[in-house]
């Protein structure tokens, strides 16, 4: 992959980096990492308008499930981990960092 993002964790040192990565090299700073009261996933509608670039008046709206996992201070404070429109993919990965942070996950998906 050429391109991509993501978020590393460094529980030891306390501090988090959110990435772009181009080819082997990821570009981000570290921050420190707030404490994490609990890790959420949850399910967002996506809406994706696509317009003619000739100006003909047409358009398409494209609408889709996304999965989102956060890193949560609290309701209002929090960290985007990712979105995916994989629900295994999104699950897998809230599971996966509750356990390395020792936090809950709250699974706000319904289905």
């Amino acid at each position: 992959m050429f391109y991509g993002n993501g978020l590393n964790i460094d529980k030891e040192k306390n501090r988090y980096k959110k990435y772009v990565s181009v080819l082997f090299f990821e570009i981000g700073e570290w921050k420190p990492l707030p404490n994490i009261s609990f890790i959420a996933l949850t399910k967002v509608l996506s809406t994706q308008n696509l317009i003619n670039p000739q100006g003909v008046v047409a358009s398409v709206s494209l609408t889709g499930k996304l999965f989102c996992v956060y890193l949560c201070v609290n309701q209002k404070r929090k960290i985007l981990v990712k979105k995916t429109k994989n629900k295994q993919e999104a699950l897998k990965l809230a599971t996966g960092a509750s356990k390395y942070l020792g936090i809950s996950l709250n699974n706000y998906v319904k289905e």
